[in-house]
Formats: C-alpha cells, structure tokens, sequence
C-alpha cells in the first residue's frame, strides 16, 4: 500500500507573489526544467472561489478579522499543505480517480482549516507525479492569524494520521507514513540514517543468523549426545540385570565337614567376592544411570531454550525484513517528492539559509570571545593600565 505525502509549509508575506506565479503557471520558469508546459492546461483548481491575486485575498481575509494589534512584518501569511504519493499510486488511477483523490482531499482539508480561509487548492499534472497546492490564511478557530498555534506538533500530527483514515473510507489504497515514536527528535530519516539504518538492520539480521546457526550446530551436538547417554543407560541396565541374574542363580554351598572344610571356605570366598562385584556393579550402574538421566534431562531443557531462541530469531528477522520493506517503501516515496523541482528548490533554500545562519552565529561566537572583558578595560583617562605600570597623574 502507498504511502500519503502531506507536506505543510508557511510563507511570509514577501513569498505570497512567487507562490502565485508558479501554481498558476503565470509565466514560464526556468528554474523548474521538469515541468512539461505542453500538459499545463491538464491542470485544475479545484476551488470556487479561488483567487487570481492571491496578496489581495489574503488582505481582505485579514480586513475581516479586525484585528486589534497592527499584524507583524514578519508574520506567516499563508500556508500551504501539499498533497501527494508515488507514482505507482497514480499509476494505478484513473484521470477521474485521481480527480477525485484530490477532491476529497480538498474537502477534508477545508473542514480542518475554515472554508472562509481557503485561498486556492490547484493540482498539478504537467509535473512528474501529480499532486495538489492546498493554500490558506492561518487563521485560528479564536479569529487569530497565528499559523504556530494552528500547527502545533499535536496537530499536524493529528492530521497526517486522519486524513488517509478518510481516503481509505473513500476507498483509496493508501496508508500514513511511519509515525513517529515518542521522543524522537525527527521524523523522517534523510538518506545518510537510511542507509545507517538499514546497515544496523542488516547487522542484527546477520548476527541473529550466524546465532541460528550456531543453536543448531548445538541441537545437533546435544542430540548427538543425548543418543550416547540413552545407549549408555541401555548398557548399564544390561550389566545390571545380569549382576542380579548372577546373584539369583548363585548355587548353594556344600554341607561343610571334617574333610570337606578347606574346599567350602574357599567355594565361599570365592562367592562373596563375586557377590561383592555383582552388588557394587549393580550400585555404580544405578548411579551412572541416575547422573546420566539427570544429564539427559539438562540437555533436554536446554535443547527446549534453543529451539525457543530459534523461533524468537526467526521472528526477528521477519520483523526486520518487514521493516526494511516499509522503509524501503516511504524512503522511495519521499524522493520522488524531493525530487520535485518546486521542493527540492525551497529545500535548497531552506539549507543555504540554515548555513548562513549557522555561519553567522559562529562569527558573532567569535567576535564575542576576542573582546576583552569589562574588567580588562583601562578606565577612561589616567590610571593603571591592563598589563602595564601606574602612569603618573599629568599636571594642571
């Protein structure tokens, strides 16, 4: 099943004229080399009451809030949620499925946000995979533009998870990406903690493989010689059913007389002393045959653990095959979606702004360290010098 993108951006006042040019389709750009002009007319605006000037729209909406404090220079004005999945997904569709996805889409998105603060909802089929500018005023449901309150982690969250709940009930194949697990930091692995990822994957993939293997040679090892202890215990209880064989069929000694004395001692010695190894042969087999049972029962548990450890491993593996299929599924998915002319040049952007910030933090760091501290300071005029002598007071 695929995976529903549902991307949310915000723009500031500055950036509401470029947004309208590019899902308009106002003039040709140059930057974008993937969008097909010749498919531009297969696209569609799927609201009534879409604006052709989007800045206007946006200031009679905030007009009508009437708001108290004068709105900030560098407040979010717009935002915009885009919709989208791979391109097997649409593969899979017909124009007028497709039309549909978008228009259900649209219709969900207008409840979350207020009909009244929708500026445009414009699909996009010149492209390489189909998808939909979902654009409005952050007003909150207090009357406020305030685009922070009305995205909040929670709702976003909320959002992503309801929206393909309710494709799914207008029978659309699609599911919500891998959520996010409670106190991660990110929610989306780029491509380097992908393939980390799936290197640790493929590590305990390996390890629990090479323990299978091991387990078995051990079952193998154990039964081995849990067949030996059985033959051996068979053995001992041979000798002795014959030591006991020997003491029944022990022939009674001679009346014992005058002349015959000599001989009967010695037919006794002789008979106790094979008594003596007929009863401690038949005492050592018992006990042989008690320590191998116990032995065979020892191996017998630990033959049960095994098998257990076996089946956990195998388990394990199907979850991790399983996961990395999924993985594999939404990695996909969100590089067609980078691969997107129009995000992957606000994501270039995005990035060159993080390092010029970064960079310009560090320099400030820098700065602030090379001042010398207030205590360093020679006072204004006369007095002592950091790091040198008294000067004399001069003279009037």
């Amino acid at each position: 099943m695929s995976y529903l993108v549902l991307h949310m951006e915000k723009f500031k006042k500055e950036a509401v004229r470029g947004i309208q040019s590019h899902n308009r389709r106002e003039r040709e750009s140059h930057s974008n080399p993937d969008i097909d002009y010749q498919r531009s007319c297969g696209n569609y605006e799927l609201h009534d009451k879409a604006a052709t000037n989007y800045a206007q729209a946006i200031q009679r909406r905030i007009d009508d809030l009437q708001l108290i404090k004068a709105v900030r220079k560098d407040a979010v004005h717009m935002c915009g949620l885009i919709v989208t999945s791979d391109s097997a997904f649409f593969k899979s569709l017909s124009p007028e499925k497709i039309r549909r996805f978008f228009e259900e889409s649209k219709a969900f998105l207008t409840d979350f946000v207020g009909a009244e603060n929708v500026i445009s909802a414009m699909v996009h089929m010149d492209e390489k995979t189909p998808h939909m500018h979902f654009l409005h005023v952050p007003v909150t449901r207090e009357g406020r533009l305030n685009a922070n309150k009305m995205y909040t982690r929670q709702s976003l969250k909320k959002l992503q998870s309801d929206l393909p709940l309710h494709l799914q009930r207008c029978g659309f194949a699609i599911q919500r990406g891998v959520e996010q697990k409670p106190g991660a930091t990110r929610k989306h692995l780029d491509t380097r903690e992908y393939k980390q990822q799936q290197e640790e994957n493929n590590r305990l993939a390996l390890e629990g493989l090479l323990l299978v293997r091991d387990a078995l040679r051990t079952i193998g090892r154990l039964g081995q010689r849990e067949a030996e202890l059985k033959q051996r215990v068979a053995d001992y209880e041979r000798q002795a059913e014959e030591a006991e064989r020997l003491l029944r069929e022990e022939e009674p000694l001679p009346e014992a007389s005058f002349f015959n004395y000599r001989r009967v001692l010695e037919m006794s010695a002789q008979t106790i002393s094979r008594l003596r190894t007929a009863l401690s042969a038949k005492h050592l087999i018992a006990r042989q045959k008690n320590e191998l049972q116990r032995e065979a029962a020892v191996l017998k548990k630990q033959l049960a653990q095994l098998e257990a450890v076996c089946k956990t491993r195998d388990q394990e593996k199907a979850d991790l095959e399983s996961r990395q299929a999924r993985m594999d599924q939404e990695l996909e998915t969100y590089r067609e979606f980078a691969r997107e002319p129009e995000i992957r040049q606000r994501l270039t952007t995005s990035f060159r702004n993080s390092r010029q910030r970064n960079s310009s933090g560090r320099r400030r760091k820098g700065n602030a360290q090379r001042l010398p501290s207030r205590t360093d300071r020679a006072p204004c005029g006369c007095g002592k010098v950091s790091g040198g002598k008294s000067s004399p007071r001069p003279k009037i």
